[in-house]
């Protein structure tokens, strides 16, 4: 097949229609906007977040779940087995953003409650998701994408949150980094029938502080904050046939953040 005809199947809004797939933190920011793309173009969507509305539309069926109950979040994907046995595809979203404004504190503030709710969020249930779920992807060859971060591979700079009242807490980022590491076993063990990725933004827009803002840009050779669609224009190929040979690999999309 020439690469045009591949390219042009690809943006055939066809191409993905009746595929089902499994997105959590669906209510978020993110979230959100994955899932009226991928209406757009004819997934069944199953959308989980500690609280989502319910929708009037037979291609999208939600749950609320609270990710940091991990006994809760196995029973429910066990009860609800049949709902999973068309699934294509997994986008393990959900992230834990802290209970307190202690979670953006200098280090000898954050607590080891949070510390233990991020891993369960952010971490554990992605295991529990693919333990429970795997043996569907494995009879559809589904893929799993898992939403890292910069700090999938790279420690903050410090330094950009320094005069505002922002921070990363040490948490997020080890458990996205560990993560990463969760992503290529997955990948090694479903072989060759499942394919899982991740794939790790930059900092995303969400009107943060102008210094921090200035600070990053500056560090960033495309000089700009990342955006949503630029995240689910990189998911969205994942999904594709486009990206069949590709498993195991983190895709930062940060403008290069990453590099300098």
């Amino acid at each position: 097949m020439k690469s045009y005809q591949i390219a042009k199947k690809f943006l055939n809004k066809n191409y993905f229609k009746n595929k089902t797939v499994l997105i959590t933190g669906a209510d978020g920011v993110l979230g959100k906007m994955l899932s009226e793309v991928f209406l757009d173009l004819g997934f069944k969507l199953i959308l989980i977040d500690k609280k989502i509305k319910k929708f009037n539309n037979k291609n999208i069926t939600t749950f609320s779940i609270d990710f940091t109950d991990s006994k809760k979040l196995e029973k429910f994907l066990n009860t609800k087995k049949n709902l999973f046995k068309d699934l294509d595809f997994i986008i393990n979203n959900a992230a834990y953003t802290g209970s307190n404004k202690n979670w953006v504190k200098p280090l000898n503030f954050q607590t080891y409650r949070d510390w233990k709710l991020a891993h369960k969020v952010n971490l554990d249930s992605t295991f529990i998701i693919s333990k429970v779920l795997s043996k569907f992807l494995i009879k559809n060859k589904g893929k799993i994408l898992n939403i890292g971060s910069i700090f999938s591979e790279n420690v903050p700079n410090f330094f950009n949150y320094k005069g505002t009242k922002m921070n990363s807490p040490a948490a997020y980022s080890i458990s996205k980094n560990t993560l990463l590491h969760l992503t290529k076993w997955q990948a090694s063990y479903f072989a060759p029938y499942v394919n899982v990725n991740m794939v790790s933004p930059g900092g995303i827009f969400r009107n943060q502080d102008k210094k921090f803002q200035k600070k990053y840009i500056n560090t960033t050779p495309m000089k700009r904050m990342c955006k949503e669609e630029d995240v689910i224009f990189t998911i969205l190929f994942l999904l594709s046939d486009m990206s069949n040979y590709i498993t195991g690999q983190n895709i930062s999309v940060d403008g290069g953040y990453s590099i300098i």
